[in-house]
C-alpha cells in the first residue's frame, strides 16, 4: 500500500510534469526545473513512474544532461534563455506599470543568474552518453 508521502511526491511530479510540458510550449514557464522537480518525486516515490519518465523524449531532451552532468550545453542555456529575454523584453517595453517592469527584470535577472552559475558541459561529454 502506498503511504501519503509516495502518493504527495506521484501527485506533485505529475503536476510538475504537466506544466512542465506546458512550458515547452510557453516560454514563461521554466520547463526544466519543473522537470527536475518530476524526476525527483519520481524517483522518490515510485520506480515504475520513474522508469517510465526516463525513457520518454522529453526526459532525454530536457532532464538527462543536467542530471547525469550536473549542467547543460551552451546551445541549450542559448535556446532557453535568448526566447524568454526577448519576451521579457516585449513586455518590459509594451507594460506601462513600474511594479510590473520591476517583477520582469526581476525575472530576468533571476533567469540569468540561474543560467550563468549552472554548469556548462562541452557538446562532446553530451555525445558520449
Amino acid at each position: 500500500m502506498l503511504s501519503l508521502k509516495k502518493i504527495g511526491l506521484i501527485a506533485l511530479g505529475t503536476i510538475s510534469l504537466a506544466i512542465g510540458i506546458i512550458g515547452i510550449f510557453l516560454p514563461l514557464i521554466p520547463t526544466t526545473p519543473l522537470l527536475l522537480l518530476t524526476s525527483y518525486c519520481y524517483i522518490s516515490s515510485s520506480e515504475k513512474l520513474s522508469e517510465k519518465f526516463m525513457n520518454t523524449k522529453i526526459y532525454d531532451k530536457y532532464v538527462r544532461n543536467f542530471h547525469e552532468k550536473g549542467g547543460m550545453t551552451l546551445k541549450a542555456k542559448l535556446t532557453l534563455t535568448i526566447p524568454v529575454s526577448l519576451l521579457l523584453l516585449f513586455m518590459f517595453i509594451t507594460i506601462d506599470s513600474p511594479i510590473m517592469k520591476t517583477v520582469i527584470v526581476i525575472m530576468w535577472l533571476a533567469k540569468v543568474i540561474v543560467f550563468t552559475k549552472m554548469k556548462t558541459i562541452k557538446v562532446e561529454a553530451v555525445k558520449n552518453v
